[in-house]
């Protein structure tokens, strides 16, 4: 399947890395691809300009097919522009032309094939059948009866087989990671009294593809916890406020509409606001339980549609209602329970900001923010904010949590995120901080109950917690997924000490975001905040484990157990050959009290590569799980190691390499852990010659601040080399090639253009040429001639002093917005 997503420009449904996977991972190219749900629907109506947070259209985006076709020279029109959209995805080699929208794909490509748009022609109709034909064959699907599968009759409810909750409760444990257990605080006896708390402590919130298993049969962490200990309290921590409007309180009429009517403030004009980080909030009626949300839906015109997402609604326009008392979350495209909720910045009169729903843009006329209307009710209208709403603080969540946790023997706070709120498919979260509201639960009530606080997070990606691994208050850290039916019993399987967490981190958690990339100027209001979450090159940003020098709070491979473990040496083989796998032993022994599962790492580095740093510090070379080991047991751990996992891409050969060289094998996930050369035998990366002229994308392997975008989509579309260009974003920004042959050369010419938008200060659009480093010798200084924009390419040149040897080749740029195609060295 397809990604939704551009990568550098270029849609993934017509990525030339398609043609790439038949060739390298698919015999004779035997491939199956089809579109995600509605990604033809995006290629016919997006992604034609490109997109971050430095260089976007202030115009809007286009079809990439009419981008396309602008670059023929024609304007198209959208009936035409279906015909080139199936065109697209045939020549990229789409095998199936349905993506769940009724879009006439099927139809648009026998036209693209009859008048051979952009050189489409039967052969790619035949490259599609034999992807099906092969398919229907291979499962046995032209064969009816006579295969054995399809005799097999339709199980209806899988999950709930014996052997299927089993294996639920096992993955649901297993995936478990301690963080942290300082003085053995967990596991807790069952005859402790709990204050269970937060957030999460009472949800078990289905993920975006999670089956949808009834509510009764995914019991809450609160609800396995009760289970097992005989005295617990519970608070979610949330606060509880009210809202005014027009000098009255606001309540929920019998309707359902929230209205402003009541004189006074009772029971019935609370909500529960829960914090969900960047701004989004959900609400719950205290008196009636049910959700606020915003009514969008055209409720008479069929199933809910993109177009009704943010249409006029059924029964007098957009409003504010409270109709259910379940939170939205699993496969609920349309979330319209999420708000944004802006308190004013010390604003004495409480004054709120409420806008927004389900990540609805800012569009042109602003998003949906509430109007008050002449009988109370609070109608959605697009456009600007209005002073309207003041909140009252009717109970701190925290404090009201801390005094919980004051009595009990234990408090256990669950905190992290909501599933189908900022981070899903289609939205990519603002940043990695947890919700201000949970930090503040979690400091306050840690100060309540110091050395007996155990926090669970509960998060489907990692978070910023540097203050919370730090609090000398907070005993434990543990951390799961949303794992499922059977969270909340592996919860408590883990904390009465049933079952010892032995899972390990698969990212790294960081302390802060100081360390991630900053946005650029076209940041988009309420979904990007100060950092960039869409930055794709992660060896320049210097992102995940391989690349990172931040110092992580929790690195990745980091887990604990309720038991040690000691290592002994490490077996492995002095030399090996890289296209031949071997095994790595080591003898693992529980010198605890407890039976656990250990999982034992293996990461391997090379002492000295050609690319230098640009190749990762150190990767994950293998592990096993050892289950079930003893106290006192020693158990022999073997891992299956394969070299050519520790590839590195040649941009001279332009493929795959295992480099020759010393590598350094250890297990586990410090310095202390036992280690073991091996030397592998591959292969030599040769000096790069760039007097043929090449891509500045395809042959750079050093970079820090740059960008890259599409050249041209006729290159594109075309297959052919160097369809992206390589761009900077500030001055300083630098692009370089790892030992390139100078000897000889007197001349460098480049292919540039420089961006048109109002960001860029190009009053000094020069690339300077350095030898060694990014402050090198100066071998020349491009001028770059300023041309229409980042598709408009013009030839530069410069004549070289001093290029000698094989060196380390830099292109400096001296301002923002300048873009570079190719490069060659003329001698």
């Amino acid at each position: 399947m397809t990604a939704y997503n551009n990568v550098n420009g270029v849609p993934s449904i017509i990525s030339p890395l398609l043609q790439v996977l038949r060739a390298e991972w698919a015999e004779d190219g035997e491939f199956f691809f089809l579109p995600d749900g509605w990604d033809g629907v995006n290629l016919h109506t997006t992604k034609g300009e490109p997109w971050d947070t430095w260089q976007v259209d202030p115009r809007g985006d286009v079809p990439y097919p009419t981008a396309l076709a602008a670059e023929q020279g024609l304007d198209i029109d959208e009936a035409e522009n279906g015909v080139y959209a199936s065109a697209l995805m045939l020549l990229a080699g789409v095998s199936h032309f349905h993506d769940g929208s009724e879009l006439p794909f099927v139809p648009n490509a026998g036209e693209a094939v009859r008048r051979g748009v952009l050189g489409v022609t039967m052969s790619h109709v035949d490259r599609a059948v034999r992807d099906w034909l092969r398919f229907l064959v291979r499962t046995g699907r032209l064969d009816g009866d006579a295969c054995e599968y399809n005799r097999i009759p339709a199980d209806p409810h899988p999950q709930d087989r014996p052997e299927h909750l089993a294996l639920a409760r096992r993955a649901a444990r297993e995936q478990l990671v301690l963080l942290k257990n300082e003085s053995a605080a967990l596991p807790i006896p069952e005859t402790a009294s709990l204050a269970v708390l937060g957030p999460l402590a009472d949800l078990n919130l289905r993920d975006f593809y999670s089956p949808t298993v009834p509510a009764e049969r995914r019991p809450s962490p609160l609800q396995a916890l009760r289970e097992r200990f005989a005295q617990v309290t519970h608070h979610s921590g949330n606060d509880t406020v009210a809202w005014q409007a027009g000098g009255r309180y606001v309540t929920v009429a019998e309707d359902g509409a929230l209205a402003a009517r009541a004189e006074g403030l009772g029971a019935t004009e609370t909500f529960e606001a829960w914090d969900w980080a960047h701004e989004q909030h959900m609400f719950r009626h205290t008196a009636t339980g049910r959700f606020v949300q915003a009514n969008l839906l055209q409720r008479a015109d069929g199933p809910a549609t993109f177009e009704n997402q943010a249409g006029a609604s059924g029964g007098g326009g957009p409003r504010l209602e409270a109709l259910t008392d379940v939170m939205e979350d699993g496969d609920a495209w349309f979330t319209h329970q999420n708000l944004h909720y802006r308190r004013g910045d010390g604003a004495a009169d409480g004054a709120v900001e409420l806008f927004g729903v389900n990540h609805v843009p800012a569009e042109a006329d602003g998003p949906f923010h509430p109007r008050l209307a002449q009988d109370g009710t609070l109608p959605l209208v697009k456009g600007p904010a209005e002073p309207l709403l003041t909140e009252t603080l009717v109970e701190s969540g925290p404090e009201a949590a801390a005094a919980l946790a004051a009595e009990a023997d234990w408090a256990v706070v669950f905190v992290g995120n909501h599933p189908m709120v900022n981070a899903r498919e289609c939205f990519d979260r603002p940043g990695l901080d947890l919700a201000p509201r949970q930090a503040d639960l979690v400091r306050e009530v840690a100060a309540a109950k110091p050395g007996r606080t155990v926090v669970v997070v509960v998060s489907a990606y990692p978070l910023a917690i540097g203050d919370i691994a730090a609090d000398p208050n907070v005993a434990a850290i543990l951390y799961t997924a949303h794992a499922g039916q059977a969270l909340g019993p592996a919860l408590a399987d883990a904390i009465s000490g049933d079952h010892s967490p032995a899972g390990r981190l698969t990212s790294t958690w960081l302390a802060d975001t100081s360390s991630l990339p900053k946005a650029g100027p076209r940041r988009e209001p309420y979904r990007v905040g100060e950092v960039d979450m869409l930055e794709y090159d992660v060896i320049s940003a210097g992102l995940t484990y391989q690349y990172s020098k931040a110092e992580p709070v929790y690195g990745f491979g980091h887990g604990l157990s309720y038991t040690r473990f000691a290592y002994g040496p490490l077996r492995v083989p002095t030399a090996v050959d890289a296209d031949e796998p071997f095994t790595a032993e080591v003898d693992v022994t529980n010198t605890g009290d407890r039976t656990s599962d250990e999982v034992v790492l293996l990461f391997a580095s090379i002492a000295a590569s050609a690319y230098g740093d640009r190749v990762p510090g150190t990767r994950l070379a293998g592990f096993t799980r050892a289950r079930d080991i003893a106290p006192g047991e020693t158990r022999r751990v073997a891992i299956e190691v394969d070299p050519r996992h520790l590839f590195v891409w040649d941009v001279v050969g332009g493929k795959r390499i295992v480099e020759t060289g010393d590598y350094l094998f250890g297990v586990g996930t410090d310095s202390e852990g036992p280690e073991a050369q091996v030397r592998i035998e591959g292969e030599t990366i040769a000096p790069l010659d760039l007097s043929q002229g090449a891509n500045v994308w395809e042959k750079a392997t050093i970079a820090q601040g740059v960008t890259y975008w599409e050249v041209s989509k006729l290159n594109t579309l075309k297959r052919e080399g160097g369809y992206h260009s390589t761009a900077s974003r500030r001055p300083g920004d630098h692009v370089g090639f790892t030992r390139v042959d100078l000897n000889g050369a007197k001349r460098i010419e480049l292919r540039t253009a420089t961006t048109a938008a109002d960001w860029a200060d190009l009053a000094d659009p020069v690339v300077e040429v350095r030898a060694g480093d990014a402050d090198g010798p100066l071998l020349a200084e491009v001028a770059v001639p300023k041309t229409a924009g980042l598709q408009d390419f013009a030839a530069a040149g410069a004549d070289l002093e001093g290029a000698e040897g094989i060196q380390d080749l830099y292109l400096v740029y001296r301002a923002g917005g300048v873009y570079i195609d190719t490069i060659r060295l003329a001698r």
